[in-house]
């Protein structure tokens, strides 16, 4: 069908409609753009479709730089121009509120721009797998909508620490018949390559595997050392549980090097363990950041409570300006961190960190009395819990 393209859908995808009013959802179409679509999926309440043939091309339609766009499962945007990216992201956020909050007109700020694009993740999570072709082992990024892992070189996304210790990996795999998780009779094996990057280009490179031993180690150590002399800080081990949650759901062992990454955020240093929760840009959280503190508008005297803190890093952003500062995390790792974060940065008089769940603990908190003068939550992506809704109001 021909189809002209209105509106916006929550994964970035073209949003039109039949001429008889049934939604189509269209991965790569922009608003204002006519295209012809082949249906290729249908059920009750909407439709998808795949372009045959842009007719009338958005303005900012661009070429995408990345040779995997369409194949990788990562980025959704390089199709259009960055400043349209900015503005239907804020449309998405409208469109959201106005339909599940039931908000007439919201207010919704513009997106911010950030000044580096590309290259800004400090951390990546890579999967590694059997190439069905030559059956050789290659760490790489999941195709979009699929499990098929498609080995990679480069990517535009993470620092180039990160992707130059894939090549690293999978030149050591290679030569020294490393085997991918998913090698039929291979006894074990790795599944996922994590990388940490920190602002000074210190590097954290986690292995998860599905059994503790791990073949030709030294030789993978001198490798790293070679490549990265004095930047790579710590290799770590992870051994996965039977049916792991994520690529660092198991046993966490250091092989080599440093305990912990160090980093900076907001003018401290942090503490950063395999599995320490830490923006991953770190040049937007810095912004982020400052527009909190902009708006907690502390002067000395106020009492704040941090709701899902992680490592505490908006705590202790937030504990130089005010007088007290209690974080609240489920991971009692995280909680570990943020307590010696707090030490670090000389603020231990100042914040107090609980390990528990946030729609639990801060209620419990609220209920002994305790009434913060600000509260900050930056919760998961599942949400805030309702408990801690009804105490907040």
């Amino acid at each position: 069908m021909i189809l002209e393209i209105t509106g916006i859908g929550t994964e970035m995808q073209g949003v039109g409609r039949t001429e008889d009013g049934q939604v189509v959802f269209v991965p790569m179409a922009l608003p204002g753009e006519t295209v012809d679509v082949e249906i290729v999926h249908r059920s009750d309440r909407i439709l998808e479709g795949r372009i045959r043939e842009i007719l009338t091309p958005s303005p900012d339609r661009v070429q995408p730089i990345c040779p995997l766009y369409g194949q990788c499962g990562g980025c959704k945007t390089q199709h259009m121009s960055y400043d349209l990216s900015l503005a239907l992201k804020r449309q998405i956020v409208t469109q959201q509120v106005e339909r599940i909050g039931r908000l007439k007109d919201p207010c919704i700020y513009p997106t911010e721009a950030s000044p580096k694009p590309w290259k800004y993740r400090n951390k990546g999570e890579f999967a590694v797998a059997t190439d069905a072709r030559t059956g050789t082992p290659g760490v790489g990024v999941f195709e979009r909508k699929s499990h098929t892992v498609l080995p990679m070189q480069d990517c535009l996304l993470h620092d180039d620490l990160s992707t130059r210790a894939l090549r690293v990996i999978n030149k050591w795999m290679h030569a020294y018949c490393i085997p991918a998780a998913d090698t039929p009779g291979a006894g074990g094996g790795v599944r996922h390559v994590v990388t940490r990057v920190s602002r000074a280009g210190g590097l954290m490179l986690i292995l998860s595997t599905t059994s503790r031993r791990i073949r030709a180690l030294d030789p993978l150590i001198s490798m790293l050392s070679t490549e990265f002399g004095e930047k790579i800080h710590s290799l770590y081990q992870i051994v996965l549980k039977d049916r792991p949650a994520d690529a660092l759901d198991g046993r966490c062992i250091l092989l080599a090097g440093k305990r912990v990454l160090i980093d900076r955020l907001a003018g401290l240093s942090f503490a950063i363990s395999p599995r320490t929760f830490f923006q991953v840009n770190m040049v937007q959280t810095d912004r982020l950041y400052e527009y909190v503190r902009e708006a907690a508008a502390l002067t000395g005297s106020e009492f704040v409570l941090d709701a899902y803190c992680g490592c505490g890093t908006i705590s202790l952003a937030l504990a130089r300006d005010a007088a007290r500062v209690i974080g609240v995390e489920l991971n009692e790792g995280a909680i570990e961190d943020a307590k010696e974060n707090a030490n670090r940065n000389g603020l231990w008089e100042k914040a107090e960190f609980y390990a528990g769940d946030a729609g639990v603990k801060v209620v419990e908190l609220i209920d002994q009395g305790l009434r913060p003068d600000v509260l900050v939550v930056d919760p998961p992506r599942k949400g805030i819990d309702a408990r801690l809704l009804s105490a907040i109001v």
